[in-house]
């Protein structure tokens, strides 16, 4: 692993968690809490802060990880790759929860799929920056 591996590792995670906050908790909020079965008990009042943080450092380490083994150091590249991992990977995991439980429907399927798959391209460009930065 090169060294500017766990810088832009550090540089995703920022971003994922940034933009997530800024689109999760913030623009489509109300479009979840419209969309979502609710039940007593299925959300926290308050959320595990260090756990999304430590979900975040997983998942720009992953990009990173990636992106080095791959060689890639451009953003463009960076944000297809990205985009690409992470949508793939959470359309199995909500695809997953759709088939299992009762907590949202198609609507908040394909938005939830795209929207994370969007942060990860971002994260993804991010990551390819810091990989090929001459610093």
């Amino acid at each position: 692993m090169k060294t500017r591996t766990i810088p832009a590792a550090f540089a995703s995670a920022t971003v994922t968690f940034l933009l997530s906050w800024l689109v999760f908790g913030i623009l489509l909020i109300n479009f979840y809490n419209t969309n979502a079965t609710h039940y007593a008990g299925l959300m926290k009042d308050r959320p595990e802060m260090w756990a999304i943080i430590i979900a975040n450092i997983c998942y720009g380490f992953m990009l990173a990880f990636i992106l080095n083994l791959a060689g890639i150091k451009s953003p463009v590249k960076g944000f297809t790759t990205g985009f690409l991992i992470i949508l793939l990977g959470n359309a199995g995991f909500d695809l997953m929860y759709y088939a299992t439980i009762n907590m949202y429907g198609l609507n908040v399927l394909v938005v939830d799929i795209l929207t994370n798959a969007i942060i990860g391209g971002l994260s993804g460009a991010v990551s390819a920056l810091v990989l090929g930065s001459k610093y």
